[in-house]
């Protein structure tokens, strides 16, 4: 993603940083006293390295790791890549815009999708390995989702380094432009008694994490 004019809420819009960023989140959602809830894990980070951009990734929960990013962005296709200088995260996603929604997607349409990126009152909480979170608004509107006919997907994070091969699957792809966002810091969102969890092997030789 392009943060734009990224700034404390009281400065100026000309006064902000900009940064280009890439960013694995994996969803969840539970019941806390029958009331559901909802909330991104960072599971990694990269940032491009230009000027301030560096001091602006740190402004966002999760530890930014510094990449060369790339962004193709034309009227009718997308392409973006991304090179983190660890050599841990390797990107590269492009595709063609498409007027229809994946028959195969999880989400029904992109109103679902842009309920669980956090298009309602509430926001959606993001927090990182060591528990610290912030809430996230987004400003958007459902009809802002342009579906991406994906023409060529790889991300290094899903060959087994981080995430079991085979245990992701692609779903889809969209386009999002024009977003208003605001974040709020909200400190440590784990408690300070919850053990760290602790991967380990299932029957099927998938890492699963540990009961906290």
């Amino acid at each position: 993603m392009r943060l734009e004019r990224l700034r404390p809420r009281l400065v100026p819009g000309p006064l902000g940083l900009s940064m280009e960023m890439c960013t694995h989140l994996i969803p969840a959602e539970w019941e806390d006293n029958g009331v559901r809830k909802d909330v991104l894990y960072v599971l990694r980070r990269d940032v491009q390295v230009r000027g301030l951009g560096r001091a602006a990734g740190l402004l966002l929960p999760g530890h930014p790791n510094p990449a060369r990013i790339a962004a193709i962005d034309e009227v009718e296709q997308m392409r973006v890549t991304a090179e983190s200088k660890d050599g841990a995260c390797r990107l590269d996603l492009g595709g063609t815009l498409s007027g229809q929604w994946p028959r195969t997607s999880v989400f029904s349409n992109g109103r679902h999708l842009m309920h669980i990126l956090g298009n309602n009152a509430d926001g959606f909480l993001v927090f990182d390995e060591h528990g610290h979170g912030a809430l996230i608004e987004l400003e958007a509107h459902p009809e802002l989702a342009e579906p991406l006919d994906v023409l060529q997907q790889s991300s290094s994070l899903f060959d087994g380094g981080v995430i079991p091969k085979g245990a992701a699957q692609p779903d889809a792809s969209v386009v999002l432009r024009n977003l208003v966002c605001v974040w709020t810091p909200r400190g440590n969102v784990l408690r300070a008694s919850q053990r760290k969890a602790v991967a380990k092997e299932n029957g099927e030789g998938l890492r699963e994490p540990s009961p906290a």
